[in-house]
């Protein structure tokens, strides 16, 4: 018998995200199975080279300049085994709540979380995960891409999620410009990528999603977040997502993402400056909701550890020639029109 999962409320005080409802962490355990990578996880070789892989079939490759100045996207098998099963129309009418509320969103955290918890192809490692309800972001209020590793810095919080209509521009190759050159539109950080081709519009499907779309009871969207790439990887709901877009409403998304927790030093000279702020605002008139934002800032400031995330990559075996190799022989077997400049660059060593 496999160890458990252990699922409890989120308690994270400040993510630095908007959120759309409560939501869990989950606590893996660091034996049994979940020693092993993942079902579906990232490996990497030098160079900013990395490959998302599902049962040992790659779903995407991707490369990110040395100076961060680009970063190309090669994606691979859309039926590799990795998956949640199936959301079934009973399955959806389990949860009776009023879609958008509270209790909605922690029905569907929970019976997804337990999910991913339950599958023999899990997403999941050793340690603790996220799994909170998110709110889109415009794109023109989303981050420039960071100019180097330095800007970039280990360990930060996700970023806010946009522009899912992304996921209707299904390239086989591309190249993004992460350059302060380039597109605004298409270096900004925290994008919603897919991991295959939508469905047509005519699938049974997409038409049975859209139907839940329009009345209000569409089911969340899983979302992965890869921190290195900075964006947001659709793990679960693509036909949902569709659906969505199609009927013009604005998707639930589940955000999913490793957790690392950061202690803090103990500053008593930022204690001292949080305290006269405290009592700052608290002079203006000590109405419930100010005592509460008060409150809350002074928790986030006195807490002993910052929760972010961090992707954890395994060793690519055999490195960038394995990278190099699969990519390579992957556009014979498939063939797809690129740019020869950036398929040269992606490519290459």
């Amino acid at each position: 018998m496999h160890p458990s999962v252990a699922l409890s409320t989120d308690d994270t005080e400040a993510w630095g995200l908007p959120l759309a409802g409560p939501g869990l962490l989950l606590d893996v355990p660091r034996e049994g199975r979940w020693r092993q990578p993942p079902s579906l996880h990232v490996e990497a070789a030098p160079g900013y080279r990395l490959r998302l892989s599902s049962g040992g079939q790659p779903l995407l490759w991707a490369r990110i300049d040395g100076w961060w100045d680009r970063c190309g996207f090669l994606q691979g098998n859309a039926s590799a085994p990795w998956g949640l099963p199936a959301l079934s129309a009973a399955d959806v009418r389990e949860v009776t709540h009023t879609p958008g509320t509270d209790l909605w969103w922690e029905a569907w955290a929970w019976r997804l979380g337990r999910a991913l918890a339950q599958s023999e192809r899990s997403v999941l490692h050793a340690g603790r995960w996220c799994l909170r309800p998110l709110q889109l972001t415009r794109a023109v209020a989303a981050s420039r891409y960071p100019i180097s590793t330095m800007e970039w810095s280990f360990g930060q919080p996700p970023l806010s999620p946009h522009s899912p209509e992304g996921v209707l521009r299904f390239d086989r190759f591309r190249v993004e410009c992460w350059g302060s050159f380039g597109d605004p539109s298409e270096i900004r950080t925290g994008a919603v990528m897919p991991l295959r081709a939508p469905s047509p519009e005519e699938d049974g499907r997409v038409k049975s999603w859209r139907k839940r779309a329009r009345d209000g009871t569409l089911p969340p969207v899983l979302l992965l977040y890869v921190d290195l790439l900075m964006k947001w990887l659709v793990i679960d709901g693509h036909d949902r997502l569709h659906a969505a877009l199609l009927e013009g409403v604005t998707p639930p998304l589940l955000g999913l993402w490793p957790v690392h927790e950061v202690v803090l030093p103990a500053i008593p000279e930022k204690y001292e400056g949080v305290m006269r702020a405290a009592e700052h605002h608290l002079r203006a008139g000590a109405t419930p909701a100010l005592v509460d934002r008060v409150n809350r800032m002074l928790r986030v400031n006195y807490a002993q550890c910052r929760r972010t995330t961090v992707t954890r990559g395994w060793p690519l075996k055999e490195g960038v020639d394995a990278w190099r190799a699969e990519v390579l022989a992957w556009r014979r077997w498939n063939p797809f029109p690129a740019d020869s400049e950036d398929w040269e660059w992606f490519s290459g060593r």
